[in-house]
This record gives structure tokens, C-alpha cells and sequence, in this order.
């Protein structure tokens, strides 16, 4: 009987392993399948995770945009470069500025640093189309995109065509400036004799300014020029010729100044000659300076141009077609001129960079101009 029963209890025995081993293994499957599909779905989350993150690297990759002015010392330069780097704050876009002081060679040099550090897009401030060809040049071997400010390229009587590729040119209107001056004199101070005390010249600028003046004179006839000086665009050159006019007993009525830095030498040498506020100085730009001297009483009128404006269609241009590949839809803009005295002081477009100069080129976002410029 014992033998029987010890193989009895063996069989139970080596059926209970079985039995516990089987639930086991039932357990141990499901488990497995659990985890393997859990590391399945970190894997592909962490992989979704880099994706994304990717993304949104290339996303957060700010445009850098190189702005080269003439010279951030110039009172006209400097408001275009501020406004420029304001709207670029606008929309997350780096500027570096570097400035060559009146340097044409170092201009160049700094147009070619900034090809090196590889920004995406480059804005100039000119002062003749020959200069814009050079920088077109080198820009375009580079496949470098470049836009140029404050010098009409295209038409101009007084240089040859630049050839190349560039996106975009935005200018004041130099020949409405001469012109319209012109018109107010004739119109405020009929019979009267007028000294033009002009900018540079060679760059084009000061000539057109003045074929503005021959026109009004020869379409209204209402004054004549007797006297003009070029000078350096500045204070001290233009109250030096001023003051040379007046000891050579020359005779004049009114002073038109082709810019409000000259103004000030105007009256300057007009002061010392005893001549303040007797006559009369009318000058272009409507900076400043200009707002300053005509609440004092000093200039009677200026052409206003706003630079800001200037500034701000560059960046827009570079900005709309690196950003998003919108072309400007015109390749030249031309800004309109008023005559501001102290009766339409509120009149005037500010220099200073705000929200509201950016309004009024519509924004960065489109090309809604809202009529403030001209072709």
C-alpha cells in the first residue's frame, strides 16, 4: 500500500508544478507583450519629441539682416538705421549694423564682412548710383539679396544705368524738393532774389535738387536765382560759403538750404553778419533740426522728407521677401515732399521709430502702402 500511495503523491506533486509553471507562464506573456509595446510607444513619442523639436529650431531661426549707412554720425543716416532696427524688433529679425564714417573703401569692406558672416539679407545707404554698382557687384557674385536707400538708381540723368540684380531702391524726391522750395518762395516772396546754398557736388543729389529750382523758376517766374555756394552737406562748410557770399557784397532776398544741417550754418553766418532774421531761410528735410529752428523762428519753411520712412520701406522690402518670398511690387519707391512751416507743424511724418510710422507704410506684414509714396 505504501508504494501505491507515494506514487499517488508524486503524480499530484508533479501536477501541481505543472499547474503553478502554466499560470506563470500565462502571467509572464501578457506582461512581456505589455512592456515591449510600451517601449514601442516611448520610442516613437521620443521620436515624434526630436521631430518636433526640430521643427521648431528651424522655426526659431532668426533672419539677420546687415545694414551699411553712409554714417551713423549724419542726423538724416542715423534715424533711417533706427527705424530700420526697430522694425526688424517688430518681427524678431537681427541687425548688424557696420559703419564705415563716410568711408567709401571701408563700405565696401563691411559689405564684404557681412557676406562672410552669412546674413541673409543686406540694406545701403547710397550716395551715387556708381557706388550702388560696386556693392551691386559684389553682391551679386555672392547671391547675396541687397537693397539700396536714399539714391534714385534707376533714370538718373546724371550717372550711367547700374546693371545687376538688386530687390529694391527707395528714395526721397530730390527734384520736388528744389521745386516745391522754389514754388513757396515765389509764392511768399514774389520779385525777390534767392541764394541756393547747395549740397555736394558729383553725387547727383545736389544737381537734381537744382534742376528742381530751374523748373519752378522757369514755370513761374516769380523769382530769380542770384547767387549759390556748394558746400559738404554740413554746418561748418555751408556757414563758411554763406559767410564768403556776404563779404563779396553779393545781394539776396532769400536763402533756400538743401538740407536743415546747412540751415543752421546759414544762420549762423547770417547772425554774425548782423542779418538775423532778416532774411528769410527756407530748407529741406523736416527733421529735428528743422522742427527745433522753425519754433524758433529761425526757418521760416522746410520741404519735409521723412527718412524714417526711408528706413522703414528697406527693411519691409528685405523682410516680406526673406520671410515669406514676397517681391516688392515696385522695385523703386519714390517718398512725397510737403512744405511744413509753423501754421502745419502737426503735419509732419516724426523721425523717431513708433508703431505709427510703421502703420503708415501698412505694416510689415503686406504691401498695403496706403498712398504715402509716389513712383
Amino acid at each position: 500500500m505504501k508504494k501505491p500511495l507515494f506514487k499517488l503523491m508524486m503524480l499530484l506533486f508533479i501536477i501541481a508544478l505543472l499547474a503553478v509553471g502554466g499560470v506563470s507562464g500565462c502571467k509572464t506573456t501578457p506582461a512581456t507583450t505589455a512592456a515591449a509595446a510600451e517601449t514601442t510607444v516611448a520610442a516613437t513619442t521620443t521620436a515624434a519629441e526630436t521631430t518636433a523639436a526640430a521643427e521648431t529650431t528651424a522655426a526659431a531661426k532668426k533672419l539677420v539682416f546687415g545694414n551699411i549707412p553712409a554714417a551713423l554720425s549724419d542726423e538724416w543716416n542715423g534715424y533711417s538705421v533706427e527705424n530700420f532696427k526697430f522694425a526688424a524688433s517688430k518681427v524678431g529679425v537681427e541687425v548688424q549694423v557696420l559703419d564705415p564714417a563716410w568711408d567709401g573703401t571701408k563700405a565696401l569692406s563691411s559689405l564684404e564682412d557681412l557676406i562672410t558672416k552669412k546674413v541673409d539679407a543686406i540694406g545701403v545707404f547710397v550716395l551715387t548710383p556708381e557706388e550702388a554698382q560696386k556693392f551691386i557687384d559684389i553682391a551679386g557674385k555672392a547671391g547675396m539679396t541687397i537693397a539700396f536707400e536714399n539714391t534714385k538708381l534707376k533714370d538718373n540723368a546724371y550717372s550711367a544705368a547700374v546693371t545687376g540684380d538688386y530687390l529694391f531702391n527707395v528714395c526721397e524726391d530730390y527734384f520736388g524738393l528744389g521745386y516745391n522750395a522754389i514754388k513757396y518762395i515765389g509764392e511768399h516772396y514774389e520779385g525777390k532774389t534767392v541764394f541756393h546754398v547747395r549740397g555736394a557736388p558729383g553725387m547727383g543729389i545736389a544737381e537734381v535738387m537744382q534742376d528742381g529750382v530751374d523748373a519752378a523758376i522757369k514755370e513761374f517766374g516769380k523769382v530769380t536765382q542770384v547767387a549759390f555756394v556748394d558746400t559738404q552737406w554740413d554746418t561748418e562748410s555751408a556757414q563758411k560759403g554763406v559767410a564768403d557770399v556776404i563779404q563779396s557784397g553779393k545781394k539776396f532776398d532769400v536763402i533756400f538750404s538743401d538740407n536743415e544741417s546747412m540751415a543752421v550754418g546759414v544762420h549762423n553766418a547770417l547772425k554774425d553778419a548782423g542779418l538775423d532774421k532778416k532774411i528769410p531761410i527756407i530748407a529741406t528735410n523736416g527733421g529735428p533740426t528743422g522742427i527745433k529752428m522753425i519754433q524758433e523762428g529761425t526757418l521760416e519753411a522746410t520741404c519735409a522728407v521723412p527718412v524714417s520712412i526711408q528706413g522703414l520701406y528697406m527693411f519691409k522690402a528685405l523682410y516680406l521677401y526673406k520671410a515669406k518670398g514676397i517681391v516688392p511690387p515696385q522695385k523703386f519707391i519714390q517718398i512725397a515732399t510737403n512744405v511744413i512751416t509753423k501754421d502745419n507743424l502737426d503735419e509732419i511724418i516724426p523721425w523717431a521709430a513708433s508703431d505709427k510710422l510703421i502703420d503708415l507704410i501698412g505694416g510689415l506684414d503686406s504691401w498695403d502702402t496706403k498712398g504715402i509714396f509716389q513712383e
